[in-house]
Protein backbone atom coordinates (compact mmCIF):
# COMPACT_ATOMS: atom_id res chain seq x y z
CA UNK A 1 0.00 0.00 0.00
CA UNK A 2 2.94 2.15 0.54
CA UNK A 3 3.48 2.15 -3.19
CA UNK A 4 -0.05 3.40 -3.79
CA UNK A 5 0.43 6.19 -1.26
CA UNK A 6 3.61 7.21 -2.97
CA UNK A 7 1.88 7.24 -6.35
CA UNK A 8 -0.97 9.26 -4.87
CA UNK A 9 1.46 11.65 -3.28
CA UNK A 10 3.41 11.93 -6.54
CA UNK A 11 0.19 12.61 -8.47
CA UNK A 12 -0.81 15.26 -5.90
CA UNK A 13 2.61 16.90 -6.06
CA UNK A 14 2.56 16.83 -9.86
CA UNK A 15 -0.99 18.23 -9.91
CA UNK A 16 -0.07 20.97 -7.45
CA UNK A 17 2.95 21.85 -9.52
CA UNK A 18 0.88 21.81 -12.74
CA UNK A 19 -1.92 23.82 -11.13
CA UNK A 20 0.67 26.25 -9.75
CA UNK A 21 2.25 26.59 -13.20
CA UNK A 22 -1.16 27.02 -14.85
CA UNK A 23 -2.15 29.63 -12.24
CA UNK A 24 1.17 31.43 -12.70
CA UNK A 25 0.73 31.43 -16.51
CA UNK A 26 -2.90 32.54 -16.15
CA UNK A 27 -1.81 35.31 -13.78
CA UNK A 28 0.85 36.48 -16.27
CA UNK A 29 -1.64 36.33 -19.15
CA UNK A 30 -4.22 38.23 -17.08
CA UNK A 31 -1.63 40.91 -16.27
CA UNK A 32 -0.76 41.21 -19.98
CA UNK A 33 -4.46 41.37 -20.91
CA UNK A 34 -5.17 43.92 -18.17
CA UNK A 35 -2.13 45.96 -19.20
CA UNK A 36 -3.21 45.93 -22.87
CA UNK A 37 -6.79 46.77 -21.92
CA UNK A 38 -5.57 49.63 -19.73
CA UNK A 39 -3.37 50.91 -22.58
CA UNK A 40 -6.27 50.68 -25.06
CA UNK A 41 -8.59 52.38 -22.57
CA UNK A 42 -6.04 55.18 -22.07
CA UNK A 43 -5.59 55.57 -25.85
CA UNK A 44 -9.35 55.60 -26.37
CA UNK A 45 -9.80 58.13 -23.56
CA UNK A 46 -7.08 60.31 -25.11
CA UNK A 47 -8.74 60.06 -28.54
CA UNK A 48 -12.13 60.98 -27.07
CA UNK A 49 -10.53 63.84 -25.15
CA UNK A 50 -8.76 65.15 -28.29
CA UNK A 51 -11.98 64.85 -30.33
CA UNK A 52 -13.96 66.68 -27.64
CA UNK A 53 -11.28 69.39 -27.53
CA UNK A 54 -11.26 69.69 -31.34
CA UNK A 55 -15.06 69.77 -31.42
CA UNK A 56 -15.20 72.48 -28.79
CA UNK A 57 -12.47 74.47 -30.55
CA UNK A 58 -14.40 74.16 -33.83
CA UNK A 59 -17.56 75.37 -32.10
CA UNK A 60 -15.65 78.32 -30.67
CA UNK A 61 -14.18 79.07 -34.12
CA UNK A 62 -17.64 78.94 -35.72
CA UNK A 63 -19.10 81.15 -32.97
CA UNK A 64 -16.25 83.65 -33.43
CA UNK A 65 -16.73 83.63 -37.21
CA UNK A 66 -20.44 84.23 -36.84
CA UNK A 67 -19.86 87.04 -34.34
CA UNK A 68 -17.31 88.61 -36.68
CA UNK A 69 -19.73 88.31 -39.62
CA UNK A 70 -22.52 89.93 -37.60
CA UNK A 71 -20.14 92.71 -36.57
CA UNK A 72 -19.14 93.31 -40.21
CA UNK A 73 -22.80 93.32 -41.29
CA UNK A 74 -23.67 95.77 -38.54
CA UNK A 75 -20.73 98.00 -39.46
CA UNK A 76 -21.70 97.88 -43.15
CA UNK A 77 -25.32 98.72 -42.31
CA UNK A 78 -24.17 101.65 -40.19
CA UNK A 79 -21.96 102.90 -43.02
CA UNK A 80 -24.83 102.51 -45.49
CA UNK A 81 -27.15 104.46 -43.16
CA UNK A 82 -24.58 107.25 -42.89
CA UNK A 83 -24.19 107.37 -46.69
CA UNK A 84 -28.01 107.42 -47.09
CA UNK A 85 -28.11 110.32 -44.65
CA UNK A 86 -25.42 112.18 -46.63
CA UNK A 87 -27.46 111.89 -49.85
CA UNK A 88 -30.66 112.79 -48.02
CA UNK A 89 -28.94 115.88 -46.57
CA UNK A 90 -27.64 116.81 -50.02
CA UNK A 91 -31.19 116.70 -51.39
CA UNK A 92 -32.46 118.78 -48.45
CA UNK A 93 -29.72 121.37 -48.96
CA UNK A 94 -30.45 121.61 -52.70
CA UNK A 95 -34.18 122.05 -52.15
CA UNK A 96 -33.54 124.62 -49.39
CA UNK A 97 -31.55 126.95 -51.66
CA UNK A 98 -32.92 130.48 -51.68
CA UNK A 99 -34.27 132.24 -54.79
CA UNK A 100 -31.12 133.64 -56.46
CA UNK A 101 -28.92 130.68 -55.54
CA UNK A 102 -31.61 128.22 -56.64
CA UNK A 103 -32.07 129.99 -59.97
CA UNK A 104 -28.31 130.01 -60.54
CA UNK A 105 -28.17 126.22 -60.07
CA UNK A 106 -31.21 125.66 -62.32
CA UNK A 107 -29.87 128.04 -64.97
CA UNK A 108 -26.71 125.91 -65.37
CA UNK A 109 -28.72 122.68 -65.29
CA UNK A 110 -31.11 123.95 -67.98
CA UNK A 111 -28.32 125.10 -70.30
CA UNK A 112 -26.72 121.63 -70.02
CA UNK A 113 -29.99 119.74 -70.51
CA UNK A 114 -31.62 121.72 -73.34
CA UNK A 115 -30.85 120.22 -76.75
CA UNK A 116 -32.98 122.06 -79.33
CA UNK A 117 -34.09 125.25 -77.61
CA UNK A 118 -37.75 124.41 -78.20
CA UNK A 119 -38.33 122.55 -74.92
CA UNK A 120 -40.98 123.12 -72.29
CA UNK A 121 -39.88 123.41 -68.64
CA UNK A 122 -41.99 122.03 -65.76
CA UNK A 123 -41.16 123.18 -62.22
CA UNK A 124 -42.60 122.03 -58.90
CA UNK A 125 -45.66 124.01 -57.80
CA UNK A 126 -43.86 125.65 -54.86
CA UNK A 127 -40.91 126.76 -57.03
CA UNK A 128 -42.82 127.78 -60.18
CA UNK A 129 -44.42 130.80 -58.50
CA UNK A 130 -41.13 131.86 -56.87
CA UNK A 131 -39.01 132.02 -60.04
CA UNK A 132 -38.09 135.54 -61.16
CA UNK A 133 -40.04 136.92 -64.12
CA UNK A 134 -37.14 137.10 -66.51
CA UNK A 135 -35.66 133.67 -65.67
CA UNK A 136 -36.88 131.83 -68.80
CA UNK A 137 -36.01 134.88 -70.96
CA UNK A 138 -32.43 134.77 -69.58
CA UNK A 139 -32.22 131.05 -70.42
CA UNK A 140 -33.42 131.76 -73.99
CA UNK A 141 -30.90 134.59 -74.40
CA UNK A 142 -28.04 132.30 -73.29
CA UNK A 143 -29.23 129.61 -75.72
CA UNK A 144 -29.27 132.09 -78.61
CA UNK A 145 -25.76 133.23 -77.63
CA UNK A 146 -24.68 129.57 -77.74
CA UNK A 147 -26.08 129.19 -81.28
CA UNK A 148 -29.26 127.33 -80.32
CA UNK A 149 -32.87 128.36 -80.68
CA UNK A 150 -34.26 130.37 -77.80
CA UNK A 151 -37.87 129.17 -77.69
CA UNK A 152 -37.89 127.50 -74.28
CA UNK A 153 -41.19 128.09 -72.52
CA UNK A 154 -42.52 127.59 -69.01
CA UNK A 155 -45.20 124.90 -68.79
CA UNK A 156 -48.61 125.51 -67.27
CA UNK A 157 -48.24 122.14 -65.54
CA UNK A 158 -46.37 121.53 -62.31
CA UNK A 159 -44.51 118.41 -61.19
CA UNK A 160 -44.51 116.62 -57.86
CA UNK A 161 -40.76 117.02 -57.32
CA UNK A 162 -38.68 118.48 -54.50
CA UNK A 163 -36.60 120.66 -56.79
CA UNK A 164 -35.08 120.86 -60.24
CA UNK A 165 -37.28 120.52 -63.32
CA UNK A 166 -38.73 118.23 -65.94
CA UNK A 167 -37.90 119.05 -69.54
CA UNK A 168 -40.41 118.15 -72.26
CA UNK A 169 -39.14 117.88 -75.82
CA UNK A 170 -41.55 116.65 -78.52
CA UNK A 171 -43.65 114.78 -75.96
CA UNK A 172 -40.61 113.13 -74.29
CA UNK A 173 -40.11 114.00 -70.62
CA UNK A 174 -36.61 114.16 -69.19
CA UNK A 175 -36.58 114.16 -65.39
CA UNK A 176 -33.99 116.60 -64.09
CA UNK A 177 -35.41 116.77 -60.58
CA UNK A 178 -32.85 116.87 -57.80
CA UNK A 179 -34.03 113.53 -56.46
CA UNK A 180 -33.79 111.87 -59.91
CA UNK A 181 -30.29 113.26 -60.49
CA UNK A 182 -29.11 112.12 -57.06
CA UNK A 183 -30.49 108.62 -57.77
CA UNK A 184 -28.89 108.64 -61.22
CA UNK A 185 -25.42 109.64 -60.05
CA UNK A 186 -25.46 107.94 -56.65
CA UNK A 187 -23.71 104.74 -57.86
CA UNK A 188 -20.94 106.87 -59.34
CA UNK A 189 -20.61 109.22 -56.36
CA UNK A 190 -21.16 106.78 -53.49
CA UNK A 191 -17.64 105.21 -53.51
CA UNK A 192 -16.11 108.71 -53.32
CA UNK A 193 -18.43 109.67 -50.47
CA UNK A 194 -17.58 106.44 -48.63
CA UNK A 195 -13.86 107.09 -49.14
CA UNK A 196 -14.20 110.60 -47.68
CA UNK A 197 -16.25 109.38 -44.71
CA UNK A 198 -14.40 106.19 -43.87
Amino acid sequence: MAGVEKIKEKILQDSESTVSNILEDAKKQAEVIISKAQLQANEKAETIKKKALNDSMEKVRIANSMAELEMRKSKLLTKQNIIDEVFSNALERLTALDGAEYEKVLFGMLLNAIETGNEEVVFSSNRKNNMSEGFIDSVNQSLISAGKQGNVRLSDKTANIAGGFILINQGVEINNSFEALIRLYRDEIEPKVAQMLF
